[in-house]
């Protein structure tokens, strides 16, 4: 609030409801000047025509409570909303950085009625589960002990941000409503913006300074959990042991989490190039050596590397069939799990299904930014007042310049993993690519939530045989996805054997989505039995010699164990007899099988 603004006002705006420039600016309710006038002219109009004077209530953003360096040791940063091995690895990313950071427990319908009860009607899905895990968390605190004083003076909570026709924009204010009206008004809400970079950092002392380091740990945390992510539920269909997928995910987790938050982030002032501290150079030699740190070295991998050997404790059954159900949709319904999607993904395994959770975090990450250079390009000509064409010219080459250097290190990011991880995994797909595969369905530029992403992903695993069926999930009267459904009602006419099921998610409705999944798996699981007979009897060998031969070679039963894709082969089963029935004719395996 500019408090020089408001004593500009005449002394007669002190008669009017909360005009009082000091009272106004005491409790934040006060109008800025500019609407103090308006008030005033539409009160003299009134007078003078005999219209009694009806006072306006004009919106006022809530007075943000301030988060500062020096409070910054007595508070608790919390996070979530993600699935809980994202939220875990982002937590360590806060935590080397010196902040008492915790992750939210998981979502679940007891915080979904409470975001109903206190927040406004009408919500999507995820912000009532999103904002009601908040409101049930520092209400447990508060049954716990602690006072409502301290819950509010000593936490923050920190989530992204964004604009567009999506109801996203709006969860910031949702949080501080819910929040409000469960007796916690003051909370802190602290936004980053998904759409500003990957430094936002003000140069103030900040109790939260949203900088290089802060951002390049989320993107380090968000590679490694997506990677983890889609590798445990790729195997976790097939574990020969009950649960012995997840306790080994709980290891890999538990120590990916403790290199991040003992990997320093790189500093001028503790490298060779201390003698820099103190001189012009030495944000410059910060600011580079952070990246070089980042793509030079070899501790992430390694420490994938390292962790993921855990997996080779695990054995599985590849004989066993299953159908592939790839999981698309909007970003937090498809990558939540629990209460937020109908415990989606454990159903699906129960139901004998593998699920193919892509990388989610990182697919978007690249989706924005080539939906950034994209809208660049068409902006390309479009000179703003008193900007000359050279001007023009060189702006525009050195944005699309540096998104372009952002998408190659994202993904020369990712691939390290996946040789890391022994390349079992498919590699992240081409945005341009999906582009082209939509752009018969889609204009990309329509790009309220998924865009064309969604229609792209069914076409993609589709033709290139990586999933039996595609389950879109969405929010419960989600405009941008719903569009998206009319138009693959068009793509499924279009390519013959595609199985496509849209599900709307809710708090409620869980056994109607689950009936609706189990009569499209019923289909998904016909055309993966046939797929297997069909490959079984291309190997000429009966299914008990392949076995036989799979106990003689106990490393195939290894959850890490890499199995080759055949064209035109979709299930791991069908691709596996395959495979055994190569090494049984002699030929070699693969490059890191």
């Amino acid at each position: 609030m500019n408090v020089e603004s408001e004593t500009r006002t005449t002394a007669s705006t002190a008669s009017l409801p909360d005009a009082s420039p000091t009272n106004g600016q005491a409790n934040g309710t006060a109008p800025p000047g500019g609407l103090v006038q308006l008030e005033l002219k539409r009160r003299e109009l009134g007078e003078r025509h005999g219209i009694s004077y009806d006072p306006i209530e004009h919106f006022r953003r809530p007075v943000e409570h301030v988060f500062t360096e020096d409070q910054r040791a007595n508070t608790t940063v919390l996070l979530g909303g993600l699935s809980p091995r994202h939220d875990r690895l982002v937590e360590a990313s806060l935590r080397r950085l010196g902040y008492d950071c915790r992750a939210l427990p998981n979502v679940s319908i007891d915080g979904y009625e409470r975001a109903k009860q206190y927040g406004n009607n009408g919500q999507c899905n995820p912000t009532y589960f999103t904002v009601g895990n908040l409101v049930k968390y520092v209400e447990d605190l508060e049954e716990s002990g602690m006072s409502r004083q301290d819950i509010i003076d000593k936490h923050v909570f920190v989530t992204a941000g964004s604009c567009g026709t999506c109801r996203f924009g709006m969860y910031e204010s949702e949080y501080r409503l819910a929040l409000q009206n469960a007796g916690f008004d003051g909370f802190r809400i602290r936004l980053f913006g998904m759409d500003d970079g990957i430094d936002q950092s003000t140069g103030q002392k900040s109790g939260l300074d949203m900088n290089l380091d802060f951002f390049l740990g989320l993107v380090s945390a968000f590679n490694m959990a997506d990677v983890i992510n889609q590798f445990q539920y790729k195997v976790k269909a097939y574990e020969r042991e009950p649960g012995s997928v997840d306790a080994a995910t709980q290891k890999v987790i538990g120590r990916l989490a403790d290199f991040i938050e003992g990997n320093r982030p790189f500093e001028v002032k503790d490298s060779r190039l201390g003698f820099l501290e103190g001189t012009r150079l030495e944000s410059t030699a910060n600011y580079l050596g952070k990246f070089i740190q980042m793509l030079g070295g070899k501790d992430v991998p390694n420490a994938m590397q390292e962790a993921f050997r855990i997996y080779d404790e695990v054995e599985v059954d590849n004989f066993r069939v299953r159908p592939i159900v790839k999981m698309i949709g909007e970003f937090w319904a498809q990558s939540t799990e629990g209460a937020g999607n109908f415990h989606m993904h454990q159903f699906l395994v129960k139901e004998g299904a593998e699920v193919y959770a892509d990388r989610s975090l990182f697919t978007r990450l690249t989706y924005m930014l080539f939906m950034h250079k994209q809208s660049t390009r068409d902006k390309k000509g479009i000179r703003k007042n008193g900007e000359g064409k050279l001007e023009h010219l060189y702006k525009y080459y050195r944005k699309q310049g540096m998104l372009t250097l952002a998408e190659k290190i994202l993904k020369r990011e990712n691939d390290r993993l996946l040789v890391a991880t022994d390349n079992v995994l498919h590699e992240m797909c081409d945005q341009y690519e999906m582009e082209k595969l939509a752009r018969p369905f889609w204009n990309w530029r329509t790009m309220s939530g998924e865009g064309h992403l969604e229609i792209a992903e069914n076409i993609y695993y589709h033709r290139n045989h990586l999933t039996h069926m595609v389950l879109s999930l969405k929010p419960f009267t989600c405009m941008p996805s719903s569009q998206s459904d009319g138009a693959q009602a068009r793509v499924v006419e279009t390519f013959p054997g595609m199985i496509f099921l849209p599900i709307e998610t809710s708090g409620d409705g869980e056994v109607i989505a689950h009936s609706r999944v189990q009569m499209a798996l019923g289909s998904a699981r016909v055309k993966a039995r046939q797929e297997f007979a069909d490959c079984l009897d291309r190997t000429g060998k009966s299914l008990d010699d392949l076995k036989a031969y799979v106990e003689d070679h106990p490393r195939m039963k290894r959850a890490t164990y890499r199995i080759p894709h055949y064209h035109g082969v979709t299930g791991r089963a069908a691709n596996f007899v395959l495979h055994v029935s190569d090494l049984m004719d002699g030929k070699p395996e693969p490059a890191h099988a």
